[in-house]
């Protein structure tokens, strides 16, 4: 009741418990002279009834009864009783702790490391799956996506297109027709913002660099309730019109990092793909754009499409007086006077009006329609790569957390059979059992206080390192995890309740002290065996614990392993890689294609290269480049056959060693007035020509990839293309010299010696052509490849970092319980010495009952594991969840371990002198 009292003042009254906390002496002197008056004003009434001074003064004493019951009755009904109790018990808890440094430190350090984990792990989860745009009200926003049947009803997108789980299409990218129509409805919407990230070389002062933009529109930041923390906005003037803002606003990050933070950069001029541009201000902290997790840069207007990223299509590079191209996203806030439902059914109408005025009349354009996705993350991508994996992870560190809690539970039965005495004698002081428990529980939470503030600077500092690994591009994103009272409050709570996790069981056995037994000293034999019956049982789960973690470990291990076992199919040593992205509104597609030439003539005779070529894609790690199908001289499927394919240059096979199995290579004849030829793959040839010779046949493919009929006239063997995982899909190869198109190209150099010998050399060929071209995602063949197993890399090491903490953990637990064993059965052990057991004897013994624990625990495990594994199951390669060799493997590692444990408390207790232990109490 006291303690439910003390919550009552607390929550009841906080800023007046407050007060009489922080000014305790000033409360103690009102309360004295409080009762100083009541004491005079009954003095007073005595000697007004006619007793003498000193006698009233004693009637009155004697009237007002003891002055410290009064004080102790003042402070429990302002719920101080209770705080000043707890604050002997941590001053006391605080003291007990600092006797036993090494027990501490042990217990501290352990809950850390696993506090820490899950705070670090948990702050990553909550950018995946709860953080949101760092704007006002993001719950009010929209996402606004487009769905039909399982034909598309819109040409080709510039942007994502899905598919829904009844095999329809989605897709978030509207025409600029649309755009302008929504824009309209304002009845039904308080704002409509657009937005399409973009790269683009910026070159500053004379040094060119590649960054991340976004094109947007102008009442982008009035629109999210946002302000720049320099300078201005856009205006409405320089988004009314094609080219008519050739203004910037940049994030702070970038501020920063290319700036160094100074106020001169307003006004700034720098280059975007060689439109100049001014920056008008500086983007409000926090804020990277309109893609969760994502560094956006630079913002320009949406109407610089034109100028910043032209794009050709029917004969016009402006995308915005285009109704057939499709690319921009769509947020819209809601009005709070409008339902969903209705502003979505508005907008829906426009959708389809629009579309029905600007598209080609088809069936599956009927079965267009808008919907309305949540948008408070704007353009989310975050959460499905890595939403599973942030599960498997918190999984993973909760059990390493579980793991130092039951470890920590064994540490402190051993402590408490030590305390015995001293918890027996305060119940013999009258001490309640439930301020036993109280005392007990305080010292558990203070040990889980400690940890957990050891944790969270753990997780601070180590924030950052998952996205860091995860992150699998050369160029790392620099993606920021924000520390905010949500991690603060996940880690209070995680120490909470770990302290009481840990602390129950000892608490339990402390308050079940029979106090009469114990000061006598007897009572220890019994009280002995139940704490051996208890560490036992928590050693069990230690081991099965930990076998859960070693076999996680073993089987993304082996994955690992099995995935850089994967043959390639091409060369991957002595490989430079590099890209350029020559600037659309420099480069037409013929100036591109002259450009590329020249530079392949010098990469050639570049000393130290052995030969140079380029691609539309990297061979692996690089995305795909699909296309439709069709082999000429057969019928057409309803629903276009889709494959892979890639433009490449003359000498692209011989320099990444890939062999022709059949027919030629591509060789000086092919040029842009000769008929298409190309070269498929065996997955190709197997799929679309079995049992025949695919040599000299034609097939034709989408306008946009290839005009015309083109002549196969090579195979050469399958190669992984995307993924180490995924089988190689089947492929078509163009020459780029018989397609003339510009963009970005990938360059590959095979080197002599290391391949980043050239760098210096390919550099200066690249600026010799232009020096405002800057080399992207600069990296060897190696570690193109090393990218793509990034995730799993990452799993191995940390599951890896969690096994080796595990088996740590597990040890102290198994040594501790056969040390305490031992000390406990001093005597017994003495007497078998002493019958005439050999030291053999008694340390197969000791050694025998560790190996029927580790036993015991390996099964469960093992058991556990085989459930819990198929969790992980898709995230695996090679490898199935119920692999018999990582299960054994695991479990012979715990029994190993257990077995290493115990050795001292075995070969302690085989050389025990009989008479010394038979002498022991």
């Amino acid at each position: 009741m006291r303690l439910l009292s003390f919550f009552y003042r607390v929550v009841s009254q906080p800023r007046s418990w407050m007060r009489a906390i922080v000014q305790r002496n000033r409360l103690e002197s009102e309360m004295e002279a409080e009762l100083a008056s009541h004491l005079d004003a009954l003095t007073a009434d005595m000697i007004r009834r006619g007793h003498a001074p000193d006698e009233a003064a004693r009637r009155a004493r004697i009237a007002l009864g003891t002055v410290t019951v009064h004080k102790e009755g003042m402070r429990a009904s302002l719920g101080l009783r209770c705080w000043d109790e707890l604050w002997a018990d941590l001053r006391y808890g605080f003291r007990i702790l600092c006797k036993s440094p090494g027990f501490t430190a042990v217990a501290v350090i352990s809950l850390a490391l696993g506090i820490g984990a899950n705070t670090a792990i948990f702050s990553v989860a909550k950018m995946v799956m709860l953080d949101t745009l760092p704007v006002n009200k993001p719950h009010e926003l929209r996402l606004l996506t487009w769905v039909s049947g399982h034909e598309r009803p819109v040409p080709p997108v510039w942007g994502d297109v899905f598919q829904t789980p009844n095999g329809g299409l989605l897709s978030n990218s509207f025409s600029y027709r649309v755009l302008e129509d929504l824009r309209q409805r304002t009845d039904v919407v308080a704002d409509t913002i657009a937005f399409k990230d973009i790269e683009m070389t910026a070159t500053v002062d004379g040094e060119p660099d590649l960054v991340t933009g976004e094109m947007v529109s102008g009442n982008i930041f009035d629109g999210l309730g946002i302000k720049p923390i320099l300078g201005r906005s856009f205006t409405q003037a320089e988004d009314a019109g094609p080219g008519q803002g050739p203004v910037a606003v940049i994030s702070e990050s970038y501020w920063e990092q290319r700036f160094g933070r100074a106020q001169s950069v307003l006004g700034k001029t720098i280059s975007l793909n060689g439109v100049p541009v001014t920056i008008v201000g500086v983007g409000p902290a926090h804020f990277n754009g309109l893609q969760i997790g994502a560094m956006t840069q630079v913002f320009v207007p949406i109407t610089m499409q034109p100028l910043v990223v032209p794009r050709a299509q029917l004969s016009t590079a402006s995308l915005l007086n285009n109704p057939q191209s499709w690319w921009v996203q769509i947020l819209v806030r809601l009005r709070p006077d409008v339902p969903e439902a209705r502003a979505q059914a508005a907008l829906d109408v426009v959708l389809r009006q629009t579309a029905m005025a600007t598209l080609p009349a088809t069936p599956s354009l009927d079965l267009l329609h808008l919907e309305m996705q949540p948008g408070d993350r704007g353009l989310d991508y975050l959460q499905g790569q890595y939403e599973e994996p942030s599960y498997v992870l918190l999984g993973l560190a909760g059990m390493v957390l579980l793991l130092a809690c039951v470890n920590l539970a064994n540490l402190l039965l051993a402590r408490a059979a030590k305390r015995q005495r001293e918890m027996s004698t305060r119940l013999a002081l009258g001490a309640g059992r439930g301020r036993i428990l109280r005392q007990v529980l305080t010292e558990s939470l203070l040990l889980s206080g400690l940890g957990g503030a050891l944790g969270l600077l753990l997780g601070f500092l180590g924030r950052n390192l998952i996205p860091h690994l995860l992150d699998n591009s050369p160029n790392p994103s620099g993606m920021q995890v924000d520390f905010d009272w949500r991690v603060v409050s996940f880690t209070a709570l995680v120490s909470v309740a770990t302290g009481i996790l840990f602390g129950v069981v000892p608490a339990w056995q402390a308050m079940h002290t029979d106090a009469s037994p114990a000061i006598k000293g007897a009572g220890t034999a019994s009280m002995g065996r139940h704490r051996m019956r208890l560490g036992k049982g928590l050693v069990v789960v230690q081991i099965a614990l930990s076998t859960i973690l070693l076999i996680g470990a073993g089987l993304f291990v082996r994955t690992l392993i099995n995935l850089s076992r994967t043959p390639l199919g091409f060369r991957a040593d002595h490989i430079l890689l590099f890209q350029l992205n020559p600037p659309r509104a420099r480069y037409s597609d013929a100036k591109a294609d002259a450009f590329y030439r020249q530079l392949e003539e010098k990469l050639s005779a570049l000393p130290g290269v052995r030969s140079a070529s380029m691609s539309n894609i990297a061979i692996i790690g690089d995305g795909e480049s699909g296309t439709v199908f069709h082999v000429l001289g057969t019928p057409k499927d309803k629903e276009a056959v889709r494959v892979q394919t890639n433009t490449v240059g003359k000498d692209f096979f011989n320099t990444m060693g890939i062999p022709i199995w059949r027919g030629r290579d591509f060789n000086a004849s092919d040029v842009m007035t000769s008929p298409k030829v190309a070269i498929i793959n065996r997955a190709m040839a197997r799929q679309f020509f079995p049992n025949q010779d695919p040599i000299g046949r034609s097939f034709e493919s989408d306008p946009e990839d290839v005009e015309g009929p083109v002549e196969i006239v090579g195979i050469c063997p399958d190669t992984r293309y995307d993924d180490l995982r995924s089988d190689t899909p089947p492929t078509f190869y163009l020459d780029n010299a018989q397609k003339q198109a510009g963009g970005r190209m990938v360059i590959e150099l095979h080197t002599v010696a290391e391949p980043g010998s050239v760098l210096s050399g390919a550099r200066a060929a690249v600026a010799s052509l232009d020096r405002d071209l800057p080399l992207i995602d600069v990296r060897t063949m190696k570690e193109q490849v090393d990218s793509t197993m990034s995730n799993e890399r990452t799993f191995a090491q940390l599951t890896s970092g969690f096994g080796l903490l595990a088996l740590a953990l597990a040890s102290v637990g198994i040594y501790g319980i056969m040390a305490y064993s031992v000390a406990s059965r001093t005597s017994e052990i003495g007497i078998r010495l002493a019958l005439g057991a050999q030291p053999r004897h008694v340390r197969r013994m000791i050694l025998r009952e560790s190996t029927r624990l580790a036993i015991v625990g390996g099964v469960v495990g093992v058991s556990a594991a085989l459930l819990l594994t198929r969790l992980i199951k898709a995230m695996l390669f090679g490898i199935q969840s119920y692999d018999p060799l990582t299960l054994f493997a695991g479990f012979l590692v715990l029994l190993a371990v257990a077995l290493a444990a115990s050795w001292i408390p075995a070969r302690r207790a085989a050389s025990l002198q009989p008479m010394k232990a038979l002498r022991h109490e």
